[in-house]
């Protein structure tokens, strides 16, 4: 079982509030969910945000695109992470899939591509970045991991800083223990732009959001592939 979980809040510092931007009619965050709920290999999409008042707004807004949102910690994102995943650890080969909502760009297909490898492999976690090098542009970002894994980090992880990037903490750790291998770093996509690595398609700031907004107005629905995004920009 997948379930794939992004995390939203209102609280952003340097652009507030950038999960209700607008693309065309759609927030930023439906744009991420709505592209999440592509994926074909995925068994349940949840929105994880804060019990900060200001996100009640984006309870709202899952309610009305009819996806289930949970609350909790606003800086251990962590814990928010394991308290959901928990919900499902009665299912067997439970595995969660890590999505930030400032990622509107963030390829289905490549998810689906990422759990078939996933599933085809005996790694305990995986990811198309590293904290050091982007192998696809910065905004394509996906985590894959056993629940076994985030258990570990739970219960491991001490500090609030990297409890709130989730794992964080996993760079310094080599091996776990007996039971979890090393994670890898380096998922390739079957497509790689190495001139279109430094890109930045993620959303952080007010410039983020206009060149987004100005790849999204390429295309005609919300379903296209981050290789046609990359295919738009080579052709610049």
């Amino acid at each position: 079982m997948f379930i794939l979980i992004i995390q939203a809040r209102m609280g952003s510092t340097r652009l507030p509030g950038k999960v209700l931007h607008k693309f065309k009619d759609k927030t930023m965050l439906e744009w991420c969910i709505q592209r999440c709920l592509l994926c074909k290999k995925v068994n349940k999409v949840i929105v994880a945000s804060s019990i900060n008042a200001e996100n009640d707004i984006i309870e709202n807004l899952c309610k009305q695109n009819k996806i289930e949102c949970y609350r909790g910690s606003e800086n251990d994102v962590l814990d928010r992470y394991y308290t959901i995943s928990k919900m499902y650890v009665g299912y067997d080969d439970c595995n969660i899939i890590r999505i930030t909502s400032d990622c509107p760009l963030v390829c289905p297909y490549m998810i689906d591509d990422m759990v078939n490898f996933f599933n085809n492999n005996s790694y305990d976690y995986i990811t198309n970045h590293s904290n050091k090098d982007f192998i696809t542009p910065e905004g394509s970002s996906i985590e894959i991991f056993k629940f076994k894994t985030l258990k570990y980090l739970w219960e491991h992880n001490k500090d609030i800083n990297l409890r709130e990037h989730v794992t964080g903490y996993l760079p310094s750790v080599n091996l776990f223990d007996n039971k979890i291998k090393k994670g890898v770093y380096n998922y390739l996509p079957s497509y790689l732009y190495p001139n279109l690595v430094k890109e930045k398609l993620s959303v952080d700031t007010e410039d983020d959001y206009n060149k987004v907004k100005t790849i999204v107005n390429y295309f005609d629905n919300y379903n296209f592939s981050y290789k046609e995004v990359l295919d738009k920009l080579n052709t610049r």
